[in-house]
């Protein structure tokens, strides 16, 4: 009877072992990638061609009351005034990434009262939608600022999903959409980037990588040109990887839960 249970107990964990997980990503993956920019500024030009090069997908959150603005205030950092991208550019330059929110013209959205938090949601999304072509579905908060107001109206608004600045540093899911905590940004992201490439899990797991793309004009270690291709080509094109936006990720976790 002993050696019956031994062999039934070794048969059931074999079995197991080789069963796939309850879920996996639309490609068979367990594994999510999504890279999160912020603000619409000149410099997403140069990151959508890397995004492009490496078939990755950016979810850019865009501030439609800005575009084609300068940022003077950007010269102490990359010895050179900042400028927002150009309305009529919209629609070629994100070509096959998310087009999201990011407020009307980028005020902290903590303490800030109700009828300003809705025309800035609205006002952006009446701009941003006929470009995108459909509503708009996804949300970063300016300046990483918000409260629980703030997430209500967020999620009157008919967004899905609002990335905060708040990093976690796992490749956990999103507890709260609408208080979605990035996993890094993309100066520490190269160890976690490969911690993640090298992580066998059968249960589900997403990276989300955030930040700016004018930071790579700053020409510093971790915040330069060379860097962002490195970050991007380490961790593209891998078979056990679904690369994602956003707004797609969310409508596919809330697919599941049916």
């Amino acid at each position: 009877m002993k050696y019956i249970f031994i062999l039934y107990f070794l048969t059931i964990n074999l079995c197991l072992a080789d069963e796939k997980p309850i879920h996996s990503y639309p490609n068979g993956a367990t594994k999510a990638v999504i890279f999160s920019y912020d603000d619409g500024v000149i410099q997403d030009r140069k990151l959508v061609e890397l995004f492009n090069q490496y078939h990755v997908v950016g979810t850019f959150n865009l501030n439609s009351g800005l575009f084609g603005k300068k940022l003077p205030w950007m010269e102490a950092f990359i010895g050179k005034q900042g400028e927002y991208i150009n309305l009529d550019e919209i629609k070629s330059l994100y070509k096959g990434h998310e087009i999201a929110s990011h407020s009307y013209s980028h005020p902290g959205f903590a303490g800030l009262n109700e009828a300003e938090l809705r025309f800035q949601l609205s006002r952006d999304q009446q701009i941003l939608a006929p470009i995108n072509g459909s509503p708009l579905k996804s949300f970063a908060y300016p300046l990483g600022s918000y409260d629980n107001a703030a997430m209500q109206l967020v999620k009157q608004a008919g967004l899905t999903n609002a990335r905060t600045t708040n990093d976690t540093h796992n490749f956990e899911l999103p507890k709260n959409y609408m208080e979605w905590n990035p996993t890094v940004h993309h100066e520490k992201a190269m160890p976690l980037v490969k911690q993640y490439i090298a992580l066998k899990s059968e249960k589900l797991t997403v990276m989300m990588i955030w930040e700016y793309a004018w930071e790579f004009d700053k020409k510093t270690q971790n915040n330069n040109w060379d860097y962002a291709e490195k970050l991007i080509r380490t961790v593209s094109n891998k078979n056990d990887i679904w690369y994602v936006s956003a707004a797609e990720y969310i409508q596919f976790l809330e697919s599941i839960k049916q």
